[in-house]
């Protein structure tokens, strides 16, 4: 699902004549949100229920340098669900050459903000949420979700690098 779309801001560009790494994040963070607020877990939600949704694990991996002028596009998958987390998946592609530039996989748990504590969601909130998640699925994912982070075997203490 498309969740966003913007220009890369002169105010984003670094030293190194690129956008800064910190403004994928901010990239992602936006249509999070939008995403959250399609899924019905937004700004309403919290005010009308009390119950919240929380970032606790992300992964970014940058694939491409965006420079400035470019328009960025963002589109969003919620690859699963259960009582109290959600599996999150977003793709940062360069509208101007239709490069992916960036992928975001993240982990959200779903709480009660006034213990501050997770909580599952409400039984037809779960549902709804679980049949979108399994719609995103059967219509194919996007490649790069469960990435880790992987050290080459040689570097490190003790390889005789620099």
């Amino acid at each position: 699902m498309r969740t966003l779309e913007c220009d890369v801001d002169a105010d984003w560009i670094d030293i190194n004549d690129h956008m800064n790494a910190q403004y994928y994040g901010i990239v992602v963070y936006r249509a999070h949100a939008a995403f959250t607020d399609a899924l019905g877990l937004g700004d309403d939600y919290v005010r009308s229920t009390g119950f919240g949704k929380v970032v606790v694990q992300t992964a970014m991996t940058y694939e491409r340098e965006v420079r400035q002028g470019s328009r960025l596009a963002v589109d969003s998958w919620l690859l699963g669900v259960d009582a109290k987390r959600l599996h999150f998946f977003h793709e940062v592609r360069n509208l101007g050459d239709r490069t992916r530039v960036a992928v975001s996989e993240q982990l959200d748990l779903h709480v009660d903000l006034g213990t501050r504590k997770t909580a599952p969601l409400p039984a037809d909130v779960f549902t709804r949420l679980t049949r979108f998640a399994a719609e995103q699925r059967e219509a194919g994912h996007p490649d790069g979700v469960g990435r880790t982070i992987r050290f080459p075997r040689n570097a490190g203490i003790g390889s005789g690098g620099p």
